[in-house]
C-alpha cells in the first residue's frame, strides 16, 4: 500500500510539473530532493518494520516451543539491525558516539542473554544482563532530557511536534527502567508474589510501546507537513565570520542537525547572558554541555595619535584626520 501510495504521488507530480499552467504547490520546490527524502524516509521505515515484524514472529514461536528454535536465531532480527548500525557509525561516521554506544549495549546483553540461555553458562549472572539494559535505558533517558533542557535554555529550536514527542519519548523510556527494574526484582521473588508484579508489567509494557510510537507519529506527522510546505532541499545555513588576528574566518554558529526519532533539528549557540544564567543556575558541568557563543570583539591598543598602521609600508597613504595628517 505504501509503494503504490508514493508511486501515485510521483505520477501525479511528474503529470503536475509538465503543465505549464499548473498551480500545485509541489510544483514550485526542488522535485529531485523532495523525492530522494520521500524515498529515504519510506525505505527506511519500511525496514525497520519488516525487521520488528519478523524479529515478533520468530519470539511467539520461541515463547511457544522453546526447543524448537534457539535465542541466538531469534535474535536475528536484531543481529542484523544492530550489527548494520554499530559498522554504520564506525565505517561512515554518519552518527553520534552516543547512538553508537547504545547499539554496542544491545548487542552485549544478547550476547550475554544467548550465552546464559542456549549455552548454559550460569556463571554469568542475570543481573549483567539487567545492568547492561538498565545503561542502555540510562543513556536514552539521559540524551532525552538533554534535548529537551536544550530547548528550554535556548539551544535547540524544536518545533511543538518535536517538543511533544520528546516529553512521550522520556516518559516512555522513564518508564521502561521501572518495568526493568521491577522485573529484575520479581525474579527473587516467591511465584504468588510474582503475580502480582506481573500485571504491573503487562500494563506497563503496552503503555510504554504506545507512548513512544505517538512520539514517532507527531515527528512524522511534522516531517511531512515540512515537506509539504518547504520541499525535500535541505535549509542553507550561512556561516558566520569572526575577526581574528590573521583576518576574517568563517565559523559555524547556527544550524540544523539530524536526530534520531526527532529527525531535523535547529540549533544555535548560546549568547553571553544565556550562559551566565545556566551557569549560575545549574553550575559548570551543565554549562559546558551547550556550546556557547564566541566573543567576537577583540581589543586593540590603540595609540593616542589615532595612527591606524596599514598592512604594508608601500599602502601607507596620507589623510586628513580631525584637521592633522596622519598615516592610514
Amino acid at each position: 500500500m505504501s509503494a503504490r501510495a508514493l508511486s501515485q504521488f510521483i505520477s501525479e507530480a511528474n503529470e503536475n510539473r509538465q503543465r505549464p499552467d499548473s498551480t500545485d504547490h509541489l510544483d514550485r520546490v526542488e522535485y529531485l530532493p523532495l523525492l530522494q527524502r520521500s524515498l529515504k524516509f519510506g525505505i527506511k521505515t519500511g525496514f525497520l518494520c519488516f525487521v520488528i515484524f519478523i524479529f515478533e514472529i520468530l519470539l511467539y514461536v520461541r515463547l511457544i516451543s522453546p526447543e524448537s528454535i534457539s535465542l541466538a536465531v531469534t535474535y536475528i532480527p536484531l543481529w542484523v539491525l544492530s550489527l548494520g548500525s554499530i559498522a554504520n557509525g564506525i565505517v561512515c561516521k554518519t552518527q553520534h558516539f552516543v547512538y553508537s554506544l547504545i547499539w554496542v549495549l544491545v548487542v552485549v546483553a544478547m550476547v550475554l542473554s544467548v550465552l546464559l540461555i542456549d549455552y548454559e553458562m550460569y556463571q554469568i549472572d542475570v543481573s549483567y544482563i539487567i545492568i547492561t539494559i538498565q545503561s542502555m535505558l540510562g543513556i536514552i533517558a539521559a540524551s532525552l532530557v538533554y534535548i529537551i533542557n536544550g530547548h528550554q535554555i535556548g539551544y535547540f529550536k524544536l518545533t511543538d511536534s518535536q517538543l511533544t514527542a520528546g516529553v512521550f519519548y522520556a516518559s516512555a523510556s522513564f518508564l521502561a527502567i521501572l518495568q526493568v527494574a521491577i522485573m529484575a526484582d520479581t525474579l527473587s521473588l516467591p511465584e504468588l508474589i510474582q503475580l502480582d508484579f506481573q500485571l504491573i508489567q503487562v500494563i506497563l509494557a503496552p503503555l510504554v510501546v504506545a507512548m513512544a510510537g505517538f512520539g514517532a507519529y507527531l515527528v512524522t506527522r511534522g516531517e511531512f507537513e515540512r515537506l509539504l510546505r518547504f520541499g525535500g532541499q535541505s535549509a542553507v545555513i550561512a556561516m558566520k565570520l569572526r575577526l581574528e588576528a590573521d583576518g576574517w574566518t568563517s565559523v559555524e554558529s547556527k544550524g540544523i542537525t539530524s536526530i534520531p526519532m526527532f529527525g531535523d533539528v535547529r540549533f544555535e549557540p548560546l549568547d553571553h547572558d544565556a550562559t551566565e544564567r545556566l551557569y549560575l543556575e545549574c553550575g559548570p558541568c551543565c554549562n559546558a554541555c551547550y556550546p556557547s557563543e564566541d566573543d567576537e570583539e577583540m581589543h586593540y591598543h590603540f595609540h593616542a595619535r589615532n595612527t591606524y598602521q596599514s598592512p604594508t609600508p608601500t599602502m601607507a597613504v596620507s589623510a586628513q584626520w580631525g584637521g592633522g595628517e596622519t598615516l592610514v
